[in-house]
């Protein structure tokens, strides 16, 4: 069973790797693959495969979400419908999941089902699940950044049944709201968990623990779980929700066993696996089912049918039929980390409590679940912390015993009596407080694991070394806990060669434009320096490419050390990302046209014109400002050239016209280049018809957002570059642009949207 389930899982995962989605005509094939499924049993893996594919294409063809007519994209919509979920609300904008089911624009008028996710910015009513509203939108399809090592924003929405975002532009209207609602009465619950005098952070972690809003979480507080391995302990998933059943299965138990006479008729561990499977169920309603809590209840929901219907099972059957429950039911969560990380941990538990023997199991069974995750979590770019098995240890019974069961029992509480409600939540807010603090200090103290920095060579001798202790250990009784850790280190060393991103050669350098929306990134790379030009965007809620985007793409490129950063001036489009970057990477010196105007806490160089060094055989040469110039705004700009192996590129920033004619009095003969970043994201203001005959790229990148209300880069601009011979590369279309430059042959770009681009996309 386990080995047609994983047949049927990778069937699926190859059909979620294509860019488009195939023809309807494709599933007459799958009749014929169910039958040959079920009569050549010797290659049934094989049949689940295909069966596995089919059915991942059929689910994408029924549940894909409706489109709409691009003229309803053109203009403002009044939408009717009703709040979904928990509504993600700051003093600057609420967001919200809006389920429409009537659009009107003029003279036009829809109906149908769609579900948006929506933005409220400024002084907007209060949002309420449930509540019915009328709303004036502006909507736009889903566009995330696309770049190596990147959230798949599009992907995470497509999931959720979204593939429109918009934001209200005007007053909206009441219109009622529904008798009942499940997502309000979550909202309530979350809202009375921060009215209960505990404090914020873990008033935050309550609220992500009893109903799944993990929305005011921050940063700072995810990343200490993150850095502990302790985040599955604030996500409900599989332990929380067996946590709940089997402390309700326990109590069941117990309570059927004072009345004989029912014993008689059914046991008491049959009887218990109702009450458990219904707890199961209203803890994961309370989670508003989301995803995880969907996989974690089909996992239990198998367990306990086999003890309803007393058969008794082998776990390798119980994790092969929850494995195919779970992809029959959704084939999207396998793009999703936790559904790896769930799997992988349960295989764990199955293995080493089949195969254990001895009183201490339990002592050794985290850091088999450590050893088995290792590599899924260098895999997906998530930390790796060496004490989490012994914090795991003892954060479990901690959050298990007292945390959760207490936090359920003081909402319940709040709900019928709120004195001794309040009372419970403080006292668990007061332990939580001293939990997170204990947290805090070992993160502090928690090594970064450099995995990158292990050489080619020493992946190779210890990846043999396991593969051959393995092979012995089949023929031998070798503790499960040495056959785990023998697997995942030869897993491991795999993981990482695939991950493999080797540094440039000398003389050559790795050029990359970002995608980072409305502003500008770019990074080049030496053998062994790295320099980042620009940091992109920051918004007021918060939001910046610099956390999003680049330290992302430095994760999955084995990069630690940033040897010089140059902000080009001070517009928020380039520097929003500067903080986060100089506070979680070591940044050797930081230079920029306007130091005065950043507002970072570490020194600050101008950038001058006559500027030259040199990394590992590449130059690089500023040129503008001039060194006396006392500029301002977007003509304050440095402008960056680096050159290896007769091919250059040149980064503009955002200099116009002055900029420009500056650079071709005085720098003419320097300007001509391979690779132009088109100046100003291709705006009207630059990139005049001097300049463009002066540089004479190859190709001319431009760094823009989709659809951004400017309308960059303009069509003129575009033809001017086009008219010297360079062929124009958009980051809105193309998502990150990289070369590589020095090589000694014509440089061609690679292109991450096409190579990573998935039918959601589309």
């Amino acid at each position: 069973m386990l080995l047609a389930a994983a047949g049927f899982a990778l069937g699926v995962i190859i059909f979620q790797q294509l860019p488009a989605l195939p023809h309807a005509g494709w599933l007459l094939f799958l009749p014929p693959v169910l039958w040959c499924w079920q009569h050549f049993p010797r290659a049934g893996w094989l049949c689940a495969a295909f069966a596995g594919f089919f059915w991942g294409q059929l689910s994408a063809l029924t549940s894909k979400p409706p489109a709409l007519p691009e003229t309803v994209l053109e203009d403002v919509v009044l939408a009717s419908g009703v709040i979904e979920g928990i509504p993600d609300a700051n003093a600057q904008r609420s967001r919200f999941f809006f389920r429409a089911n009537h659009l009107q624009q003029g003279a036009l008028r829809l109906s149908g089902n769609w579900r948006f996710r929506v933005s409220w910015y400024g002084r907007a009513p209060r949002p309420v699940a449930g509540d019915k509203w009328v709303l004036p939108l502006r909507l736009k399809r889903v566009h995330g950044y696309r770049n190596p090592g990147g959230f798949d924003y599009a992907g995470w929405l497509y999931a959720r049944q979204v593939i429109y975002t918009g934001y209200v532009k005007g007053e909206g209207a009441p219109a009622g709201r529904q008798w009942w609602s499940l997502d309000r009465l979550r909202q309530n619950v979350a809202e009375g968990i921060s009215r209960s005098g505990v404090s914020h952070r873990s008033g935050a972690v309550l609220r992500a623990l009893v109903v799944g809003d993990r929305s005011i979480l921050s940063q700072e507080d995810k990343s200490v779980f993150a850095a502990t391995g302790t985040s599955h302990l604030i996500a409900i998933s599989g332990l929380h929700i067996g946590l709940v059943a089997a402390l309700v299965y326990f109590l069941a138990q117990q309570g059927w066993r004072r009345f004989p006479r029912l014993c008689s008729r059914w046991p008491a561990k049959v009887a218990a696996a109702p009450f458990a499977m219904s707890a199961a169920l209203a803890y994961a309603a309370m989670a508003g089912f989301s995803i995880p809590t969907q996989r974690a209840l089909i996992m239990l929901l198998v367990v306990m049918s086999g003890m309803l219907f007393r058969r008794a099972t082998e776990p390798a059957r119980v994790l092969g039929l929850a494995l195919f429950a779970v992809v029959l039911w959704d084939p999207l969560a396998l793009i999703s980390a936790g559904f790896w990380l769930s799997f992988g941990a349960v295989a764990a538990i199955l293995f080493l409590a089949h195969r254990g023997r001895g009183r201490f199991f339990w002592l050794w069974l985290q850091p088999g679940i450590f050893l088995a995750l290792a590599p899924l979590l260098v895999w997906l770019q998530l930390p790796v912390s060496l004490y989490s098995p012994l914090v795991n240890l003892l954060a479990i019974p901690v959050f298990a015993m007292l945390i959760v069961p207490l936090s359920m029992a003081a909402v319940v509480f709040q709900l019928l009596y709120p004195d001794l409600g309040r009372l419970l939540m403080s006292a668990v807010g007061g332990l939580l407080d001293g939990v997170l603090l204990a947290l805090d200090t070992v993160a502090q103290w928690s090594p970064a694991l450099r995995w990158e920095a292990l050489p080619l060579g020493l992946l190779v001798l210890v990846g043999a070394a396991a593969l051959l202790a393995l092979q012995r250990a089949r023929k031998h009784s070798w503790h499960p806990l040495w056959r785990l850790s023998l697997f995942s280190t030869l897993l491991l060393c795999l993981v990482l060669y695939a991950k493999r991103t080797p540094a440039p050669f000398p003389n050559q350098f790795r050029f990359t434009l970002l995608d980072v929306g409305q502003g500008l990134s770019v990074v080049v790379r030496t053998a062994r320096h790295v320099l980042v030009f620009d940091t992109g965007p920051r918004f007021p809620s918060g939001f910046n490419t610099g956390a999003a985007v680049l330290l992302p793409y430095f994760e999955s490129r084995g990069i630690r050390n940033i040897d010089r950063l140059i902000l080009s001036h001070s517009d928020i489009d380039h520097i929003g990302g500067a903080p986060d970057l100089l506070r979680k990477l070591s940044v050797g010196e930081v230079l920029s046209g306007e130091p005065s105007g950043l507002g970072l806490e570490s020194p600050v160089r101008r950038c001058a014109a006559g500027e030259i060094w040199w990394w590992d055989g590449v130059r690089f040469e500023i040129l503008h400002p001039a060194v006396d110039a006392s500029l301002e705004g977007n003509d304050a700009s440095c402008v960056l050239k680096v050159s290896a192996g007769g091919d250059s590129a040149l980064i503009t920033g955002d200099i116009e016209r002055k900029g420009e004619d500056w650079l071709l009095a005085f720098a003419p003969d320097k300007l001509q280049s391979q690779i132009v970043v088109a100046a100003h994201h291709g705006s009207a203001s630059s990139s005049g018809e001097g300049f463009v005959h002066a540089v004479r790229p190859r190709y001319v990148l431009f760094a823009t957002g989709r659809a951004n209300r400017w309308g960059f880069p303009r069509e003129e601009v575009v033809n001017r570059w086009q008219a010297v011979g360079a062929a124009a590369l958009n980051t809105a279309m193309e998502g990150a642009i990289e070369f590589h430059l020095g090589a000694g042959r014509a440089a061609d770009p690679v292109l991450w949207h096409p190579f990573s681009r998935r039918y959601w996309h589309n």
